[in-house]
């Protein structure tokens, strides 16, 4: 599998990398909170053989830089868009997970003309959608980069970057039911997402599946890739 690995300059002076591999039909891939691209390790390979995969690294994640104080979806998004444009996409798949899955619900309700098909993966449009707990740690994960940001940019930026799972999204229900991409909310019986948001997420979004799946938690894809993968081509691949 050959791998084509690109960056492209924002007008902020942000670098953001990502790859390419596969041909065919793009799918954007996108990682969650503090992650990188190479969450997707176990998709990517089963995935370009039947797409043209990008896996993108967000903004201050990665390989790639942030030259803003503050993150935001929307800033996220924008470099979506901006990746499109260079590549000369004009419609595409997204698969998001987590905070990815966030930046794909901003995207789409942005550009609804420009995504064929949406797979949410444990995203959340506010942080109440998180359970108790998670937001509990993330919290104490929050104050502990506070501290440490004191004497450290890079710190800074890692709490800045914890500080966007504590923030709602700005995605409201009419940005979901605008959102007109067919679309596969799925998520782990364990996940941190609360249920109940999960399940109105998939009912506000018009043309949309719901999959619950037992034994799985937030880490589903990276823990149990082989039913991953399945589940998401078997969407993908649909009435092709």
């Amino acid at each position: 599998m050959t791998i084509e690995k690109k960056s492209i300059l924002t007008p902020d002076g942000s670098k953001i990398f990502y790859e390419v591999s596969g041909s065919g039909f793009p799918l954007f891939l996108l990682h969650g909170n503090g992650g990188s691209s190479d969450y997707f390790k176990h998709q990517v390979p089963v995935f370009s053989q039947y797409f043209k995969v990008y896996t993108i690294d967000f903004r201050g994640h990665g390989k790639s830089t942030n030259t803003q104080k503050f993150f935001s979806f929307d800033l996220l998004s924008d470099d979506i868009y901006l990746i499109t444009v260079k590549e000369k996409i004009h419609f595409l798949n997204i698969l998001g997970f987590s905070d990815g899955a966030n930046a794909a619900m901003v995207f789409a309700s942005k550009y609804p003309n420009k995504v064929n098909k949406l797979i949410l993966n444990a995203g959340n449009t506010s942080s109440e959608g998180l359970s108790f707990l998670t937001q509990l740690g993330i919290h104490a994960e929050y104050s502990f980069y506070s501290f440490l940001g004191l004497f450290s940019q890079k710190w800074k930026q890692y709490k800045e970057r914890t500080k966007l799972m504590l923030k709602d999204t700005g995605i409201t229900t009419e940005d979901l039911q605008h959102i007109s991409a067919k679309t596969l909310v799925i998520v782990g019986k364990q996940d941190i997402i609360k249920l109940s948001h999960s399940l109105y997420i998939a009912e506000e979004i018009p043309d949309s599946s719901f999959v619950l799946v037992s034994g799985q938690g937030h880490l589903f894809a990276k823990k149990n890739p082989l039913l991953f993968n399945q589940s998401i081509l078997t969407f993908l691949l649909e009435n092709r």
